[in-house]
């Protein structure tokens, strides 16, 4: 017989360290902390869950909100525990035989998780978290069986609300991210100010996640329409098309100006065919390199074809590492590059994933991301 599992997004806590802020409502491009983990368990399918304690929230359409059913003796809630016990027994009351957790601070949470986490439960097992390469379980991020009810009941009415030790009275794996093949970016928790500022206001590359056809670059072009910064970098077209379907690749600057010649990066007919690493490092890496410190550096698109070609690809990545601005497009890619990967999760970009819906919010948003380009320079 098939499990039937539930979503939780645990917004409970008070954001002591934040000093009082409900992280839930933190920004980051363009979303609150809420709304972007809210949208990767929307694509679960699965029934989904708010936990709320000390903070009132919206509550997502189709979402059930679960009020903490345990506190102390002053009436104070206490904490995670209590908000996860609290949406166990309503996912039991639904019909459920378990629910995976998010904390509302971890706002680089993927839905993909989770189904690498349903992996490695059985019928015997009561809760299964992910210990991160530091040594730290993260149990707030964990999957939790009905089961867990009673115990987590008992301890909290007997003033026990660590999880660790909750867990010890029941049959709870530990599974390293690594073995779950699991990001560890996907735990980084934004739980202090000087977090947020780390994380939030040190960025300022825009990154454009799209599909083929999304409009990724008409979008490139009318961002950089509107700057006054030199145009740097560069852009990868197909500009011939052979008598077999064959699709050449070519690679030529950003800046219409310069005159250096477009050169062959490869060729395509459905699927890559070939691809020559040596234009890559040599041209590629050349325009990364020719940058003034008022200029803007274009890479559309930054994709798999290159992940061969290894100076260039690490000079894509140095350009992320800097601080002159950068407005590139990526793949959107059903298999897993490592390459693609590191430049999403570079804690100085701004990703902003475009669709053919909703092409004028992300404009606004990364004209917004342009104007902080000036204030920056200014205190360069």
């Amino acid at each position: 017989m098939d499990k039937k599992y539930g979503c939780v997004l645990l917004a409970g806590g008070r954001g002591r360290r934040m000093g009082g802020t409900n992280k839930a409502e933190l920004v980051m491009n363009g979303q609150t902390f809420a709304v972007m983990i809210e949208t990767e368990l929307d694509q679960t399918g699965m029934p989904c869950y708010l936990s709320q304690g000390e903070y009132d929230q919206m509550i997502p359409e189709g979402w059930t909100k679960v009020k903490d059913l345990y506190r102390d003796s002053d009436g104070q809630y206490l904490g995670p525990a209590a908000g996860i016990c609290s949406c166990l027994v309503q996912a039991e009351q639904d019909g459920l035989d378990g629910i995976f957790c998010v904390p509302c601070d971890a706002p680089f949470f993927e839905a993909g998780m989770i189904g690498k986490l349903q992996q490695f439960i059985t019928d015997d097992t009561d809760a299964v978290c992910i210990r991160t390469s530091d040594g730290h379980i993260q149990t707030v991020f964990g999957w939790y069986s009905v089961r867990c009810i009673k115990p987590m009941v008992n301890a909290l009415q007997t003033g026990n609300r660590k999880l660790l030790a909750i867990l010890d009275q029941v049959n709870f794996k530990v599974i390293d991210a690594a073995d779950a093949g699991i990001s560890e970016y996907c735990f980084t928790n934004i739980n202090r100010s000087e977090d947020y500022k780390k994380y939030c206001e040190g960025r300022l590359h825009i990154v454009i996640e799209g599909k083929k056809g999304a409009g990724k670059t008409t979008l490139i072009d009318r961002l950089i329409s509107e700057t006054n910064r030199r145009i740097c970098g560069y852009r990868t077209r197909i500009l011939e098309t052979d008598a077999e379907g064959y699709r050449h690749v070519y690679m030529y600057p950003a800046d219409k100006t310069d005159s250096t010649v477009p050169q062959e990066v490869g060729i395509t007919r459905r699927k890559v065919i070939s691809v020559n690493d040596q234009v890559f490092d040599d041209l590629g890496v050349k325009l990364l390199s020719d940058v003034n410190e008022d200029g803007v550096i274009v890479m559309d698109e930054i994709g798999y074809m290159e992940t061969g070609a290894e100076h260039f690809c690490r000079k894509v990545i140095e350009s992320f590492d800097g601080d002159i601005p950068v407005i590139a497009a990526i793949k959107v890619s059903e298999k897993e590059y490592r390459y693609l990967q590191l430049i999403k999760d570079h804690p100085k970009i701004y990703l902003l994933r475009l669709n053919e819906d909703n092409r004028e919010e992300v404009n606004e948003e990364a004209r917004r991301i342009m104007e902080t380009w000036e204030d920056r320079g200014e205190s360069r």
